[in-house]
């Protein structure tokens, strides 16, 4: 047999080149491969080509449809000159997604690394290697696609029916699987289903109420742990996993799913994404009572639903140390001068022994930059809060003989997106952004590195990924300016006034924040004397400090003439 001419082989490989192995185990159950069996094949490759492992990167649950992933620091690593390319247990751990695997194999390979498979016999380094490479990874790709079609498929038939994407025990509610074995090895059917669990429901309900009227997770987490409440999973509750569940809306009846339509990329799998909506769901709402009808207990369900949203939107927009607000006008009041924020300031007398917390409002500029910034305006709190008061009366004199004083409806948002709405698209744009001028710089300095196809959908996919988050951005501004009338407001104001002061200050501030834009601390001069005005701007008027214009140096020249 004649020898195969040295030529026609790729370049023998250096002993003791240092590798890098990386491991992946794919959320795919199908494809789950053992991080021991990957490993071990990757001894035995480092063994048979005399080359070394450095370091191991693993990506355990994780899928390769994406590149978001630590594969990422290794590739950035072979560019540093660390080690001489990655091997991986089969080139399908590598990724696949196309667009991914041609983009970032392109660049591992221009910084001078390669990729190997430990259990593919595949020389990269020739041609017929690449062609068998390359319809490796088509397999792959190909698998991949098939398996999210059924995937998907699975998915949207149990959403008709009303159930969740994944069958799994949720808190609260007893689950009736699909299936159970049936003792001799096989399987029994039968209707799946949620039910609510009276043990729980009470809760449930308690939960909801509790935020609406204007506690904070903070305190809803405390509760629950120290009454013995632990989540599905016997954990702690945390302020996270709190939220997360009340938002999901499952105690309402509700699903949350991704929002396809909205999102409008077919590849994207939901995680991370800001487009996702609620669905009604075959389960029974458990934050109602349990013994109304269906049909009552859904209508009464998705009121409360909308007052937790609305409370949840309020509170989102507000500083951190503002959600447990220890005052009614915490992060309310602004300087007239400067229309900066004013800072709570106690009043403390170490002679007399007097110590009064919270006592004052004065501007924060003036605190912190000194009275070349601003020159200040100083103001008790009681005087601002009295003030409230008394706007709050005149405003709601007309109807406060017409309603109860029994409640106090929760107001409707001036804003309806959700603050991390706006940080996601924020971020999704500017990482699209980021990358498409990455990938041009590298295009424009070598217009080989790119194969043309590979270029073209990697551009194409990175500006529709910056379109999509400018439009949704553009949803929010117009969003935001929908401002609400005095007529949503007055019941609002009509119920705050007469429970005024029965309530706390935490829930004071919180409606607050949706009545009033600004209290203003405006300096005046009455009878020749130095004073100051409060003033209340509330949310459904035109911003009196829209125009951001000039300050009240009118007020301050006037000051200055009386001294």
């Amino acid at each position: 047999m004649t020898p195969i001419p040295e030529t026609f082989r790729g370049s023998p490989p250096d002993d003791d080149e240092p590798w890098l192995a990386y491991i992946r185990v794919s959320t795919w159950k199908e494809e789950a491969i053992s991080p021991d069996l990957q490993r071990a094949a990757i001894r035995a490759w480092e063994r048979r080509t005399g080359r070394r492992v450095i370091d191991w990167i693993e990506d355990l649950d994780v899928s390769g449809r994406h590149f978001n992933r630590k594969i990422m620091q290794g590739i950035e690593r072979v560019e540093r000159g660390e080690a001489r390319g990655i091997v991986v247990w089969k080139f399908s751990r590598f990724g696949r997604d196309d667009t991914g695997i041609a983009i970032n194999l392109a660049r591992l390979e221009y910084a001078g690394g390669h990729l190997e498979s430990a259990t593919e016999d595949v020389d990269a380094r020739t041609a017929v290697g690449r062609l068998n490479r390359r319809l490796l990874f088509d397999i792959a790709v190909f698998e991949s696609d098939r398996a999210g079609e059924q995937w998907t498929e699975a998915h949207d038939l149990r959403r008709k029916h009303g159930l969740p994407a994944t069958g799994r025990p949720r808190w609260g509610y007893v689950w009736t699987p699909r299936r159970i074995p049936d003792g001799k090895g096989g399987w029994t059917l039968q209707n799946e289903k949620y039910e609510p669990d009276p043990e729980y429901a009470e809760l449930h309900a308690y939960l909801y109420d509790a935020y609406i009227d204007g506690h904070t997770f903070t305190e809803l987490v405390e509760y629950l742990n120290e009454n013995g409440h632990y989540t599905v999973n016997g954990n702690p509750w945390q302020i996270s996993t709190l939220s997360r569940w009340m938002d999901s809306g499952w105690a309402a009846g509700l699903l949350h799913i991704h929002d396809k339509k909205a999102c409008g990329n077919p590849k994207c799998a939901g995680r991370g994404c800001p487009h996702y909506t609620h669905i009604e769901g075959a389960h029974r709402p458990s934050i109602v009572a349990l013994d109304k009808d269906i049909e009552s207990a859904r209508a009464e369900a998705k009121e409360k639903w909308e007052e937790y949203q609305k409370r949840r939107s309020t509170a989102q927009r507000m500083a951190p140390r503002a959600l447990n607000a220890s005052y009614s006008v915490t992060g309310l009041v602004r300087c007239g001068r400067c229309r900066g924020a004013c800072r709570i300031a106690s009043y403390t007398c170490k002679k007399r022994g007097i110590s009064k917390p919270g006592y004052a409002l004065r501007c924060l500029n003036r605190s912190h930059a000194g009275k070349s910034v601003c020159s200040g305006v100083w103001i008790r709190r009681k005087v601002v809060e009295d003030a409230i008061f008394e706007w709050l009366a005149k405003e709601a004199a007309d109807d406060i003989d017409a309603l109860p004083s029994t409640a106090i409806p929760q107001p409707r948002s001036a804003v309806t997106a959700r603050a991390d709405q706006r940080r996601a698209l924020e971020k999704a744009k500017s990482e699209a952004e980021s990358a498409l001028t990455r990938l041009m710089v590298a295009r424009a300095k070598d217009p080989d590195l790119y194969p043309d196809q590979a270029f073209a959908a990697a551009q194409a996919e990175l500006q529709r990924d910056r379109q999509k988050a400018v439009e949704g951005l553009a949803q929010l501004e117009v969003a935001e300016q929908a401002a609400p009338t005095r007529g949503d407001m007055q019941p609002v104001m009509v119920g705050m006034l007469l429970e005024w002061e029965s309530l706390p200050p935490s829930a004071r501030n919180a409606i607050l924040r949706t009545l009033i834009r600004r209290v203003a601390i405006v300096p005046v001069m009455e009878h020749g004397k130095r004073s100051t005005r409060v003033e209340v701007h509330p949310v459904w008027e035109a911003d009196p400090w829209g125009d951001q214009g000039e300050c009240v140096e009118d007020v301050s020249a006037a000051l200055a003439g009386g001294r």
